[in-house]
Protein backbone atom coordinates (compact mmCIF):
# COMPACT_ATOMS: atom_id res chain seq x y z
CA UNK A 1 0.00 0.00 0.00
CA UNK A 2 2.73 2.51 0.79
CA UNK A 3 4.77 1.85 -2.72
CA UNK A 4 1.30 3.00 -4.39
CA UNK A 5 0.69 5.72 -2.41
CA UNK A 6 4.34 6.84 -2.77
CA UNK A 7 4.15 6.34 -6.59
CA UNK A 8 0.67 8.47 -6.68
CA UNK A 9 2.67 10.97 -5.00
CA UNK A 10 5.66 11.12 -7.55
CA UNK A 11 3.13 10.61 -10.37
CA UNK A 12 1.30 13.67 -10.14
CA UNK A 13 4.67 16.00 -9.91
CA UNK A 14 5.51 14.33 -13.09
CA UNK A 15 2.46 14.55 -14.66
CA UNK A 16 3.16 17.80 -16.81
CA UNK A 17 6.23 16.63 -18.07
CA UNK A 18 4.34 13.86 -19.92
CA UNK A 19 1.27 15.76 -20.79
CA UNK A 20 2.20 16.48 -24.73
CA UNK A 21 3.65 12.86 -25.00
CA UNK A 22 0.17 11.01 -24.19
CA UNK A 23 -0.44 7.79 -23.62
CA UNK A 24 0.33 5.18 -26.55
CA UNK A 25 1.14 1.66 -26.62
CA UNK A 26 4.60 2.14 -27.74
CA UNK A 27 6.17 1.23 -24.84
CA UNK A 28 6.74 4.89 -23.51
CA UNK A 29 4.24 4.20 -20.57
CA UNK A 30 2.55 1.46 -18.92
CA UNK A 31 0.28 -0.20 -16.41
CA UNK A 32 1.96 -1.67 -12.91
CA UNK A 33 0.24 -4.12 -11.34
CA UNK A 34 0.54 -3.71 -7.81
CA UNK A 35 0.28 -6.20 -5.07
CA UNK A 36 -1.04 -5.67 -1.65
CA UNK A 37 1.86 -8.18 -0.32
CA UNK A 38 4.50 -6.01 -2.55
CA UNK A 39 5.99 -9.13 -3.77
CA UNK A 40 8.06 -9.67 -6.83
CA UNK A 41 6.55 -9.53 -9.87
CA UNK A 42 5.47 -12.95 -11.59
CA UNK A 43 7.60 -14.00 -14.04
CA UNK A 44 6.12 -12.60 -18.18
CA UNK A 45 4.38 -15.88 -19.66
CA UNK A 46 4.45 -16.82 -23.50
CA UNK A 47 1.22 -16.54 -24.68
CA UNK A 48 -0.48 -18.84 -27.93
CA UNK A 49 -3.85 -18.15 -29.70
CA UNK A 50 -5.35 -21.54 -30.12
CA UNK A 51 -8.77 -22.47 -30.27
CA UNK A 52 -9.72 -25.19 -28.25
CA UNK A 53 -11.71 -27.76 -30.17
CA UNK A 54 -14.11 -30.21 -28.28
CA UNK A 55 -15.96 -33.73 -28.94
CA UNK A 56 -19.33 -34.63 -29.50
CA UNK A 57 -21.53 -36.18 -26.53
CA UNK A 58 -20.49 -39.73 -25.92
CA UNK A 59 -23.10 -41.84 -24.84
CA UNK A 60 -22.90 -45.13 -23.28
CA UNK A 61 -25.12 -48.09 -21.55
CA UNK A 62 -24.84 -48.82 -18.77
CA UNK A 63 -26.22 -52.31 -18.44
CA UNK A 64 -26.66 -54.59 -21.61
CA UNK A 65 -29.06 -56.21 -22.94
CA UNK A 66 -28.36 -59.99 -23.55
CA UNK A 67 -31.16 -60.19 -26.93
CA UNK A 68 -30.14 -57.92 -29.68
CA UNK A 69 -33.71 -56.39 -30.03
CA UNK A 70 -33.56 -54.88 -26.75
CA UNK A 71 -29.45 -53.83 -27.00
CA UNK A 72 -31.04 -51.90 -30.46
CA UNK A 73 -33.92 -50.51 -28.31
CA UNK A 74 -31.36 -49.02 -25.55
CA UNK A 75 -29.58 -47.72 -27.85
CA UNK A 76 -32.24 -46.10 -29.60
CA UNK A 77 -33.06 -44.53 -26.68
CA UNK A 78 -30.23 -43.28 -25.49
CA UNK A 79 -29.50 -41.17 -29.08
CA UNK A 80 -32.72 -39.55 -29.49
CA UNK A 81 -32.43 -38.37 -25.62
CA UNK A 82 -28.89 -36.84 -26.24
CA UNK A 83 -30.27 -35.29 -29.20
CA UNK A 84 -32.98 -33.75 -27.46
CA UNK A 85 -30.42 -32.65 -24.80
CA UNK A 86 -28.11 -30.71 -27.09
CA UNK A 87 -31.18 -29.39 -29.39
CA UNK A 88 -32.39 -27.62 -26.42
CA UNK A 89 -29.27 -26.53 -24.28
CA UNK A 90 -27.36 -24.55 -26.88
CA UNK A 91 -28.21 -21.53 -28.26
CA UNK A 92 -27.72 -21.16 -32.02
CA UNK A 93 -25.22 -18.05 -31.56
CA UNK A 94 -23.03 -20.35 -29.72
CA UNK A 95 -21.06 -22.06 -32.85
CA UNK A 96 -20.57 -18.08 -35.00
CA UNK A 97 -19.24 -15.25 -33.70
CA UNK A 98 -21.56 -12.13 -33.71
CA UNK A 99 -19.79 -9.39 -34.88
CA UNK A 100 -16.37 -8.87 -36.70
CA UNK A 101 -14.52 -6.16 -34.39
CA UNK A 102 -12.49 -3.52 -36.33
CA UNK A 103 -8.80 -3.59 -35.58
CA UNK A 104 -8.28 0.25 -36.44
CA UNK A 105 -11.31 0.87 -33.65
CA UNK A 106 -9.96 -1.16 -31.10
CA UNK A 107 -6.11 0.63 -31.54
CA UNK A 108 -7.69 3.60 -31.26
CA UNK A 109 -9.80 2.98 -27.93
CA UNK A 110 -6.27 1.52 -27.05
CA UNK A 111 -7.77 -2.01 -26.71
CA UNK A 112 -5.49 -5.05 -27.75
CA UNK A 113 -5.34 -6.55 -31.14
CA UNK A 114 -3.21 -9.28 -32.75
CA UNK A 115 -1.44 -6.16 -33.93
CA UNK A 116 -0.47 -4.46 -30.79
CA UNK A 117 3.14 -3.45 -29.84
CA UNK A 118 4.65 -6.39 -27.66
CA UNK A 119 5.38 -3.84 -24.85
CA UNK A 120 1.84 -2.96 -24.47
CA UNK A 121 0.74 -6.49 -25.07
CA UNK A 122 2.81 -7.82 -22.58
CA UNK A 123 1.86 -5.52 -19.95
CA UNK A 124 -1.54 -7.13 -19.48
CA UNK A 125 0.02 -10.52 -20.14
CA UNK A 126 1.94 -9.80 -16.98
CA UNK A 127 -1.48 -8.48 -15.38
CA UNK A 128 -3.22 -11.92 -16.44
CA UNK A 129 -0.19 -14.13 -14.53
CA UNK A 130 -0.35 -12.54 -11.50
CA UNK A 131 -3.80 -12.82 -11.39
CA UNK A 132 -3.82 -16.44 -12.14
CA UNK A 133 -1.73 -16.94 -9.25
CA UNK A 134 -3.34 -15.52 -6.63
CA UNK A 135 -6.78 -16.78 -7.89
CA UNK A 136 -6.55 -19.91 -9.31
CA UNK A 137 -5.61 -22.18 -6.55
CA UNK A 138 -8.83 -20.99 -4.80
CA UNK A 139 -10.80 -21.27 -7.88
CA UNK A 140 -11.60 -17.41 -7.58
CA UNK A 141 -13.07 -16.97 -11.06
CA UNK A 142 -15.10 -13.49 -10.79
CA UNK A 143 -13.41 -10.42 -10.47
CA UNK A 144 -14.92 -6.52 -10.76
CA UNK A 145 -12.67 -3.74 -11.77
CA UNK A 146 -13.22 -0.16 -10.52
CA UNK A 147 -11.57 2.48 -9.45
CA UNK A 148 -12.03 5.66 -6.89
CA UNK A 149 -12.91 8.02 -9.73
CA UNK A 150 -14.39 8.24 -13.27
CA UNK A 151 -11.48 7.67 -16.30
CA UNK A 152 -9.05 6.27 -14.50
CA UNK A 153 -9.03 3.87 -17.20
CA UNK A 154 -11.21 0.57 -15.63
CA UNK A 155 -13.11 -0.22 -18.52
CA UNK A 156 -9.98 -0.24 -20.77
CA UNK A 157 -8.35 -2.89 -18.06
CA UNK A 158 -11.06 -4.96 -17.63
CA UNK A 159 -11.26 -5.36 -21.58
CA UNK A 160 -7.70 -5.96 -22.26
CA UNK A 161 -7.45 -8.28 -19.04
CA UNK A 162 -10.59 -9.89 -20.23
CA UNK A 163 -8.85 -10.35 -24.08
CA UNK A 164 -5.27 -11.54 -22.80
CA UNK A 165 -7.21 -14.30 -20.22
CA UNK A 166 -8.91 -15.47 -23.64
CA UNK A 167 -5.84 -15.82 -25.20
CA UNK A 168 -4.04 -18.06 -23.03
CA UNK A 169 -4.40 -21.71 -23.64
CA UNK A 170 -7.81 -23.82 -22.20
CA UNK A 171 -9.21 -20.63 -20.60
CA UNK A 172 -12.18 -19.01 -21.60
CA UNK A 173 -13.37 -15.11 -20.48
CA UNK A 174 -16.50 -13.56 -20.53
CA UNK A 175 -16.64 -9.78 -20.27
CA UNK A 176 -19.82 -8.09 -18.58
CA UNK A 177 -20.32 -4.38 -18.49
CA UNK A 178 -22.05 -3.93 -15.07
CA UNK A 179 -22.29 0.07 -15.17
CA UNK A 180 -25.58 0.49 -15.09
CA UNK A 181 -25.50 4.32 -15.05
CA UNK A 182 -23.09 4.98 -17.93
CA UNK A 183 -22.33 1.68 -20.11
CA UNK A 184 -19.27 2.27 -21.91
CA UNK A 185 -17.46 -1.39 -23.09
CA UNK A 186 -19.56 -1.83 -26.54
CA UNK A 187 -17.92 1.60 -27.44
CA UNK A 188 -14.19 0.46 -26.45
CA UNK A 189 -15.05 -2.51 -28.91
CA UNK A 190 -16.89 -0.42 -31.46
CA UNK A 191 -20.21 -2.52 -30.99
CA UNK A 192 -23.76 -1.16 -31.75
CA UNK A 193 -25.56 -1.98 -28.55
CA UNK A 194 -29.13 -2.91 -28.42
CA UNK A 195 -29.99 -5.39 -25.59
CA UNK A 196 -27.57 -6.63 -22.80
CA UNK A 197 -27.85 -6.99 -18.68
CA UNK A 198 -30.65 -4.68 -17.84
CA UNK A 199 -33.19 -6.18 -20.11
CA UNK A 200 -32.40 -9.78 -18.30
CA UNK A 201 -32.90 -7.87 -14.89
CA UNK A 202 -36.00 -5.94 -15.79
CA UNK A 203 -38.03 -7.80 -18.79
CA UNK A 204 -37.01 -11.33 -17.85
CA UNK A 205 -34.83 -12.00 -21.83
CA UNK A 206 -32.31 -15.02 -21.28
CA UNK A 207 -29.53 -14.11 -20.70
CA UNK A 208 -28.02 -16.33 -23.47
CA UNK A 209 -29.73 -14.63 -25.98
CA UNK A 210 -27.61 -11.54 -25.11
CA UNK A 211 -24.45 -12.70 -24.96
CA UNK A 212 -22.33 -11.42 -27.96
CA UNK A 213 -19.29 -13.00 -29.55
CA UNK A 214 -17.32 -10.36 -30.78
CA UNK A 215 -14.67 -12.13 -33.00
CA UNK A 216 -12.14 -12.94 -30.32
CA UNK A 217 -11.57 -16.43 -30.14
CA UNK A 218 -12.80 -18.03 -26.53
CA UNK A 219 -14.12 -14.54 -25.29
CA UNK A 220 -18.02 -13.74 -24.79
CA UNK A 221 -19.16 -9.77 -24.05
CA UNK A 222 -22.41 -9.19 -22.15
CA UNK A 223 -23.21 -5.59 -22.69
CA UNK A 224 -25.03 -3.71 -20.07
CA UNK A 225 -27.98 -2.64 -22.22
CA UNK A 226 -30.11 0.33 -21.85
CA UNK A 227 -29.21 2.78 -18.37
CA UNK A 228 -31.48 2.35 -16.09
CA UNK A 229 -32.83 4.98 -13.19
CA UNK A 230 -32.44 2.77 -9.84
CA UNK A 231 -29.00 1.13 -10.70
CA UNK A 232 -28.23 0.32 -6.77
CA UNK A 233 -31.29 -1.45 -6.50
CA UNK A 234 -31.19 -3.26 -9.66
CA UNK A 235 -28.06 -4.68 -8.86
CA UNK A 236 -28.96 -5.43 -5.04
CA UNK A 237 -31.49 -7.60 -6.43
CA UNK A 238 -31.58 -11.34 -5.77
CA UNK A 239 -32.10 -11.85 -9.35
CA UNK A 240 -28.62 -10.46 -10.08
CA UNK A 241 -27.39 -12.86 -7.24
CA UNK A 242 -28.17 -15.94 -8.60
CA UNK A 243 -26.87 -14.71 -12.13
CA UNK A 244 -23.53 -14.06 -10.77
CA UNK A 245 -23.00 -17.50 -8.96
CA UNK A 246 -24.51 -18.79 -12.56
CA UNK A 247 -21.74 -17.33 -14.27
CA UNK A 248 -19.49 -18.33 -11.56
CA UNK A 249 -19.98 -22.17 -11.47
CA UNK A 250 -21.25 -23.79 -14.58
CA UNK A 251 -17.70 -23.20 -16.10
CA UNK A 252 -15.13 -23.37 -14.05
CA UNK A 253 -12.14 -22.43 -16.41
CA UNK A 254 -14.01 -19.41 -17.19
CA UNK A 255 -12.96 -15.88 -15.41
CA UNK A 256 -16.08 -13.66 -15.35
CA UNK A 257 -14.48 -9.85 -15.50
CA UNK A 258 -17.53 -7.50 -14.79
CA UNK A 259 -16.95 -3.78 -15.07
CA UNK A 260 -18.28 -1.68 -12.62
CA UNK A 261 -18.49 2.09 -11.38
CA UNK A 262 -16.26 3.75 -10.03
CA UNK A 263 -16.22 4.30 -5.87
CA UNK A 264 -16.58 7.39 -4.91
CA UNK A 265 -20.35 8.61 -7.57
CA UNK A 266 -22.56 6.18 -6.18
CA UNK A 267 -23.15 2.80 -4.09
CA UNK A 268 -23.55 0.51 -7.04
CA UNK A 269 -19.60 -0.66 -6.93
CA UNK A 270 -20.01 -1.01 -3.31
CA UNK A 271 -23.14 -3.28 -3.77
CA UNK A 272 -21.71 -5.71 -6.54
CA UNK A 273 -18.22 -5.76 -4.28
CA UNK A 274 -20.03 -8.27 -1.97
CA UNK A 275 -21.06 -11.02 -4.93
CA UNK A 276 -17.73 -11.56 -6.50
CA UNK A 277 -14.26 -13.67 -5.45
CA UNK A 278 -12.18 -10.47 -5.96
CA UNK A 279 -11.74 -6.48 -6.82
CA UNK A 280 -9.19 -5.26 -8.68
CA UNK A 281 -8.44 -1.39 -7.89
CA UNK A 282 -7.45 0.89 -10.78
CA UNK A 283 -5.32 3.96 -10.11
CA UNK A 284 -4.25 6.67 -12.81
CA UNK A 285 -0.57 8.12 -12.48
CA UNK A 286 -0.51 11.51 -11.98
CA UNK A 287 -4.80 12.26 -11.73
CA UNK A 288 -5.79 10.38 -8.81
CA UNK A 289 -5.08 12.04 -5.29
CA UNK A 290 -3.91 10.25 -2.29
CA UNK A 291 -7.34 11.50 -0.47
CA UNK A 292 -9.73 9.68 -2.71
CA UNK A 293 -7.32 6.80 -3.03
CA UNK A 294 -7.47 6.11 0.68
CA UNK A 295 -11.19 7.10 0.84
CA UNK A 296 -12.10 3.98 -1.88
CA UNK A 297 -10.21 1.68 -0.60
CA UNK A 298 -11.51 2.31 2.82
CA UNK A 299 -14.74 1.51 1.68
CA UNK A 300 -13.71 -1.89 -0.05
CA UNK A 301 -12.87 -2.97 4.00
CA UNK A 302 -13.44 -6.30 3.96
CA UNK A 303 -13.37 -6.83 1.05
CA UNK A 304 -10.60 -8.90 -1.22
CA UNK A 305 -9.13 -6.52 -2.92
CA UNK A 306 -6.40 -9.08 -5.10
CA UNK A 307 -4.50 -5.88 -6.56
CA UNK A 308 -3.37 -2.55 -7.54
CA UNK A 309 -3.28 -1.37 -11.58
CA UNK A 310 -1.30 1.85 -11.11
CA UNK A 311 -2.73 3.02 -14.79
CA UNK A 312 -0.55 5.10 -17.55
CA UNK A 313 2.91 5.17 -15.29
CA UNK A 314 5.84 6.09 -15.75
CA UNK A 315 8.83 3.64 -14.70
CA UNK A 316 10.25 6.94 -12.87
CA UNK A 317 6.95 7.35 -11.04
CA UNK A 318 7.78 3.79 -9.16
CA UNK A 319 11.48 4.46 -8.70
CA UNK A 320 12.60 5.42 -5.28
Amino acid sequence: MSKLLKAVEKAKKNRSLHEQKGWTDTGDSQSEFLLKSEEAGAEKKATANQSESGGGPIITAADIARDKGETEAVMDASESAAAEEVECKLPSSFFKDDVELDNETLAKNRILTAESSRNFTDIYNLLRTQIFHRTKKKRHNALMVTSAMPGEGKSITATNLAISIARELDQFALLVDTDMRKPSLHNYLGIEMTKGLSDHLMQNIPVHELFIKPGIDKLTFLPAGAPIRGSTEILGSPKLQELIVEMKQRYPDRYVIFDCPDLLHAPDALVFSTYVDGIIFVVEAGKTSREHVLKALNLLEGRNVIGLVLNKAHRENLEG
